[in-house]
């Protein structure tokens, strides 16, 4: 019999309602875990972006820079956290109401981690050269662009032409210093005095020979041909100083003889002759000169080899370019190249190889005299003459075949004030810019802080066109190439060749340091303000006073014009057959590259005196043609030495702005910061943000703990709403945890 069970399916029921309520109550707890997240990030967001609004108000105001600057971020970001994540935690202790609102995302237990925090100084200074490049951009360089553009233009039609003047001074710089050698190699092969000039007579025309030479000592009757320098006028100055070993020998046996005939018995072994000691002083000396004459040539050798190379490829680039040079630079740039190939050993024209290895036979036979003569000069038995005669036969082994040197130029002796060389080093050593800067109502400011944040690396000076003339010397010197070489053309080739993007860039923050600091030709209203006054010339050079950093800019501007006036010179036929002209009248027929050294001097000196001229009117705020042409070359050829500083700086004053392409002051600097390193140009952008602020807001501020990037992350406990759920138990659940993260980067 069956047993009837009443209120079954109520309790079935009720099991299966509290089973879907509970279903019902974690699915809306769960969607109220995310719900959670999602408020949790969009409180730490606003938090955030509530920091990043407490930007430093003297950097933004005055410079266009974002950054954070005296805030403890994390903190800030607990204070802005307090009240959104927690409504609750607010209230006072006396609050006698609700205190569960029925607010469903009142957090607790909040932490607070910072992942990352960058200042303007991380990243090589990048977040503030992207500051920079933006404000310049809001402020517009559209101004600047134009400016540029035409001069830009105008070194882009002369980029090819640059860079082969450069690969050619390479090349010559090496037959300059060829030259200084073979002058060296005419004194010690043939004793002939020499400097850098050529072969150095008295007042009266007369060469003094020095004593001893490599060919001093001789074995047969000298000649023009095979001994001395290919000159009958050098021939017959060498002949006294020849010393034939044989005729000196016939001497010494002509005494023995007669000393042998009358000696006595008890002077056996006590003989002495003049002549041994004289024969003995000669070959040691003469051993000696062919050593150095040995070392010379081995220097000659070495920089033939070196050249060899430099003009094989100078040729190819040359021919490569053909297409693209003007007649004039074709001239310029192909005109020394004969000359070059015959400094190269072309045709045997130099062999200084042969001529070494006749020079290393000659000292060689030398010692083997020297060992015979010792041999002779110690005999006290009737063979001295055998080894007499056997000291003959090895000098007359002696050869100076392929030794001659063909030079016939001379130069006499002069004072410092006579020589007109020395006039052109003095051009070349005097101060350049103190000829074109004047000194009246110059600024005298100078920085003394040094905690700056260019300090923080070794920021290098990058004087792309600074001129230095304190090692130039006269006539033929390797340092007048290296000056030449050491302008670096390729610079400008380079920033040319730079895509529309990067150009831009470097545009844009040109621009933003053209429209935020001063520079020489601003007109200051309160100067007293301004810890420097040329600050665009401090950006660029990074000096610590206002005079050093204008004489930087001047001299930077020397070298931008000189590079250009140097181009005209040398391509001008008048100019250079003027140059020409004077170089064959004080040096006569010599080396045919040294003669062209000798122009070439005469064409750099020109060149550098009409650019002091147009460097002064520049600085005077005048506008001056960018390209040298005949018509706006200024210095004529009777001023290259005479022009003073007073006839400049007046001229300079007269001088009336040139029209076309014609940059001032201003077109140089912003040249200059388009050459020159961006990470300097951010930096010390910098030392000036810093320096401003410390002298007119606050004396502590440091542009290193300026905050411009922060990144965090954010837990936070999430309490649980529906505890005591049946089936898990009261207490059991306690919430859970809730994270979200935050990041701003200026």
């Amino acid at each position: 019999m069956k047993k009837r069970l009443n209120g079954a399916v109520t309790v079935l029921f009720s099991f299966v309602l509290v089973l879907l309520l509970s279903l019902v109550l974690v699915s809306v707890e769960s969607a109220r875990q995310q719900a959670a997240a999602a408020v949790l990030q969009t409180e730490v967001s606003l938090a955030m972006d509530s920091l990043a609004g407490q930007y430093y108000t003297p950097l933004f105001d005055r410079y266009g820079i974002y950054g954070i600057y005296g805030e403890d971020a994390k903190k800030s970001l607990e204070a802005y956290l307090k009240g959104s994540v927690n409504p609750l935690a607010d209230l006072p202790e006396d609050y006698s109401g609700d205190r569960s609102s029925g607010y469903g995302f009142a957090f607790s237990g909040t932490e607070i981690n910072i992942s990352k925090q960058l200042h303007m100084l991380d990243l090589d200074g990048d977040l503030v050269r992207n500051q920079m490049i933006s404000a310049g951009a809001v402020n517009g360089a559209e101004d600047l662009v134009e400016e540029l553009l035409e001069t830009l233009g105008i070194l882009k039609e002369q980029e090819t032409g640059m860079l082969l003047f450069e690969e050619k001074a390479k090349s010559e710089e090496k037959l300059t210093a060829m030259d200084l050698l073979i002058m060296k190699l005419i004194t010690a092969l043939d004793g002939i005095p020499t400097n850098y000039g050529g072969i150095v007579c008295d007042q009266d025309g007369k060469v003094k020979p020095e004593r001893y030479f490599a060919k001093t000592l001789v074995a047969f009757e000298p000649t023009r041909q095979s001994v001395a320098v290919d000159s009958f006028a050098m021939f017959m100055y060498l002949l006294p100083e020849y010393n034939n070993l044989l005729t000196l020998t016939e001497l010494l046996r002509e005494d023995r003889e007669d000393y042998e005939e009358n000696r006595s018995g008890e002077e056996q072994t006590d003989w002495r002759f003049a002549e041994r000691d004289t024969i003995r002083s000669m070959l040691d000396r003469t051993i000696k000169k062919n050593e150095e004459t040995i070392s010379i040539l081995s220097q000659l050798i070495l920089l033939q080899e070196e050249l060899k190379p430099l003009l094989s490829e100078y040729r190819e680039k040359l021919e490569e370019a053909d297409g693209m040079l003007s007649d004039e630079w074709k001239e310029a740039l192909g005109e020394s190249i004969d000359t070059m190939q015959k400094y190269a050993g072309k045709n045997d024209f130099y062999d200084f190889r042969a001529m070494r290895l006749r020079v290393e036979k000659n000292r060689d036979i030398l010692k083997n005299v020297r060992n015979c003569f010792e041999e002779y000069a110690e005999s006290t038995t009737e063979n001295w003459r055998e080894k007499l005669e056997r000291t003959e036969e090895e000098a007359k082994k002696l050869s100076f075949e392929g030794l001659t040197i063909h030079y016939t130029g001379m130069r006499k002796s002069m004072s410092v004030k006579e020589s007109l060389w020395n006039g052109f080093k003095n051009i070349l050593l005097q101060g350049l810019t103190s000829g074109i800067l004047d000194s009246d109502g110059m600024s005298v400011k100078k920085m003394t802080a040094w905690q700056l944040p260019s300090n923080t690396f070794g920021l290098d000076a990058f004087d792309l066109f600074d001129l230095s003339f304190d090692n130039i010397g006269g006539v033929g010197e390797t340092n007048f190439w290296k000056a030449i070489k050491e302008f670096r053309f390729s610079e400008i080739a380079s920033l040319l060749r730079q895509g529309a993007e990067a150009l831009t860039e470097k545009v844009l923050l040109a621009g933003y340091v053209k429209t935020t600091f001063p520079d020489y030709m601003t007109e200051i209203v309160n100067e007293e303000e301004n810890v420097l006054d040329y600050q665009i010339e401090y950006i660029l050079f990074g000096k610590k006073s206002d005079p050093e950093n204008l004489r930087r800019a001047a001299a930077s501007i020397l070298g931008i014009r000189f590079l250009l006036n140097v181009i005209h010179t040398f391509t001008n036929p008048i100019k250079k057959n003027q140059a020409m002209t004077t170089a064959i009248e004080i040096f006569g027929d010599s080396f045919p590259f040294l003669i062209k050294a000798c122009t070439y001097i005469i064409l750099f000196t020109w060149a550098l005196q009409n650019t002091r001229l147009e460097a002064a009117e520049i600085l005077k705020g005048k506008r001056v043609p960018f390209l040298v042409t005949t018509s706006s070359f200024q210095v004529s050829y009777d001023e290259i030495l005479s022009m003073s500083k007073e006839k400049r700086m007046e001229r300079a004053e007269q001088y009336e702005d040139a029209k076309g392409v014609a940059p001032g002051y201003g077109t140089y600097l912003t040249l200059f910061l388009l050459l020159f390193r961006e990470r300097n140009i951010v930096f010390r952008s910098m030392d000036l943000m810093q320096e401003q602020i410390c002298r007119s807001d606050n004396p502590d501020f440091r542009m290193a703990d300026c905050l411009c990037g922060l990144a965090v992350s954010v837990r936070a406990r999430l309490p649980g709403k529906y505890t005591g759920i049946p089936m898990i138990g009261p207490g059991e659940y306690d919430g859970c945890t809730v994270e979200a993260t935050g990041t701003f980067l200026y």
